[in-house]
């Protein structure tokens, strides 16, 4: 078997120490999960969020993260503010750190505090926005999770 660079080899890795890439003859896609997994680039990385037309009395606390695996882009935020938050489907909704590809996505968004689930969140891919399920006014904390293709 050759690997990449034209160099023929039987055995691991370990055998092949110029070509990270294969392992015990297997090579593995370098955009991979696998393999940006085994190199640790798949680990989540902090954005702020951007929300539009969410109702907030009171200061915001707001906090994300982000990770890419492949195409995929998956996101996680927090938000809750001091005196309430409330929000109205199809109307408000979190602007996505990255340029949404595909035909659709996923998301939803839990209450926190409750441990209840609010509702699912519709992934608009050609504005890159996130849309919030209905909620009333709560001093709770808020979690969504969306993820969608990159």
């Amino acid at each position: 078997m050759n690997n990449i660079f034209g160099e023929s080899f039987q055995g691991n890795q370990s055998q092949n120490p110029q070509n990270p890439n294969d392992f015990d003859n297997i090579t593995i896609d370098r955009t991979s999960f696998s393999y940006r997994d085994l190199l640790s680039v798949d680990n989540w990385n902090s954005f702020t969020p951007v929300f539009g037309s969410l109702t907030v009395v009171g200061t915001p606390n707001y906090s994300g993260r982000y990770r890419t695996i492949g195409k995929l882009a998956q996101i996680q935020v927090k938000f809750s503010a001091t005196t309430s938050i409330a929000s109205t489907a199809g109307t408000d909704y979190l602007s996505s750190p990255f340029t949404v590809k595909g035909l659709s996505g996923m998301g939803h968004m839990t209450n926190d505090t409750t441990n209840i689930a609010v509702g699912l969140c519709h992934v608009d891919v050609t504005t890159s926005r996130i849309y919030l399920p209905t909620q009333a006014a709560s001093a709770n904390t808020f979690t969504l999770f969306a993820e969608f293709e990159v």
